[in-house]
C-alpha cells in the first residue's frame, strides 16, 4: 500500500476543484485528475473510460501509460463481467493481486498486466457515465482504503463532463443575454480564450475592461425593477456602439459588463475605456432622464496575465480599486500594485 500524505491529497483535491470551477472544458479536469493520481500512487497506468452515447460501447477518453494505438482500438461492451457490474451497481472493483480473482483481472485489464487495480464508477445524478481505472505494476499497492479518494476524483471528472455538455447545449440554444443584448458570459469567455490562443501565436496584445454601474442598487430601489432593467439595456447599447467588428462585450454580473478590445496599446485601451465612461456619464437614461456613472478596471494581455482567468482577476482587482477610489473613474491594473 502507498501511504498517502493527507496534506498532499487535500492540496490536490482543492487544486482540481479550483480548475473545475473555472473552466467548461472537461479535458482540462480529466488531465489534471490523471496527473494527480499518478503522483499519489505512482501508477503503471490510469484512464478515464466513458460510455459513448452514440454506440453505447466503452472508449478511453483520457489516459496515462497507455499507447495511442491501444486507445484507438479499445472498444468494449458495457454490460459484461466485473466492469458491467461496476457500471450497473456502482460497486468498486478492487484487485490487490490479479491471482486472487483472475476472471475479474482479465475483465478489467487494459493494455498491460498489472499488480493491483481499482476501478470506480463515474456517475452524476444516478446516470452512469463510465469509470476511472487505476493500476500499479506491483501487487498489494492499492486497497479498499484508497477508494474514497479515487471516488472523489472520479466524481470531479463526472461533474466536469456534465458541466461541459450542459455548457455546449446552452451555447447552441442562445448565446445572447436579452436583458442587455450582449453576449452571455459563457460564450464571451470562449471568445476570450480563443483570443489568448491567437495572441500567443501572433504575438499580439489586447485589453480587458470590466465595468460596474455605480450605485445601481439605489436606482433599482428608487425607480423599480423595470426601470433598472431599462438602464442596463441602454447602458449596454452605448457600450456596443464603441465596439469594432472584432471586439466583444458580455454581461459579467447583474450590473457588470466585460469588454474585449483587440490589438491595442495601454494608452489606446485607457482612452477607449474613458470614452465609454464619459459617454455613459453624459447620457440621460430612460424616460426618468437618469444620470448614471460607471467604474472601469483595465488589464492587458500579456503584460498582466497569461490566461483568460488570470486576466479577468486582474481587471476585477482594478475595478475594485476604481470603486474604492471614488467611482466614475478608469483604473489601470498596475496602478494598485506599484
Amino acid at each position: 500500500m502507498v501511504p498517502l500524505k493527507s496534506e498532499e491529497c487535500l492540496h490536490f483535491l482543492i487544486e482540481i476543484l479550483t480548475v473545475l470551477k473555472s473552466t467548461n472544458k472537461y479535458e482540462q479536469v480529466f488531465s489534471l485528475v490523471l496527473d494527480r493520481i499518478v503522483r499519489m500512487y505512482h501508477c503503471q497506468a490510469c484512464a478515464i473510460i466513458l460510455i459513448d452515447p452514440a454506440t453505447e460501447y466503452l472508449k478511453v477518453e483520457s489516459s496515462y501509460g497507455l499507447s495511442l494505438t491501444f486507445e484507438k482500438s479499445f472498444r468494449r461492451k458495457v454490460a459484461t463481467g466485473s466492469i458491467g457490474k461496476l457500471l450497473w451497481t456502482g460497486k468498486p472493483v478492487i484487485l490487490q493481486h490479479p491471482q486472487v480473482n483472475p476472471d475479474a483481472a482479465q475483465d478489467v485489464q487494459l493494455e498491460h498486466p498489472f499488480g493491483s487495480c481499482i476501478c470506480v464508477q463515474i456517475a452524476v445524478d444516478q446516470r452512469t457515465l463510465g469509470y476511472l481505472h487505476v493500476e500499479t505494476k506491483e501487487p498489494n499497492v492499492l486497497s479498499e482504503a484508497d477508494v474514497p479518494v479515487l471516488q472523489a476524483l472520479a466524481d470531479f471528472a463526472g461533474i466536469a463532463l456534465v458541466r461541459s455538455r450542459l455548457y455546449e447545449k446552452v451555447l447552441r440554444l442562445d448565446p445572447i443575454d436579452h436583458d442587455t443584448e450582449l453576449e452571455k458570459y459563457a460564450p464571451f469567455l470562449e471568445k476570450l480564450a480563443a483570443a489568448v490562443t491567437r495572441a500567443q501565436t501572433l504575438k499580439e496584445k489586447f485589453a480587458i475592461l470590466l465595468m460596474d454601474i455605480d450605485n445601481f442598487k439605489q436606482v433599482a430601489l428608487t425607480y423599480g425593477y423595470d426601470v433598472s432593467k431599462l438602464v442596463l439595456k441602454e447602458c449596454a447599447t452605448i457600450i456596443r456602439s464603441f465596439l469594432r467588428p472584432f471586439d466583444a462585450a458580455g454581461r459579467f454580473g447583474y450590473d457588470e459588463f466585460v469588454v474585449f478590445r483587440e490589438n491595442v496599446s495601454q494608452e489606446e485601451a485607457l482612452q477607449f475605456a474613458d470614452d465609454i465612461r464619459r459617454s455613459i456619464e453624459q447620457q440621460e437614461f430612460t424616460h426618468q432622464k437618469l444620470h448614471i456613472t460607471v467604474s472601469i478596471g483595465v488589464a492587458m494581455y500579456p503584460r498582466h496575465a497569461q490566461t483568460e482567468r488570470e486576466l479577468l482577476l486582474c481587471a476585477k482587482e482594478a475595478l475594485y480599486q476604481a470603486q474604492r477610489s471614488g467611482k466614475n473613474i478608469v483604473v489601470w491594473y498596475e496602478a494598485q500594485v506599484e
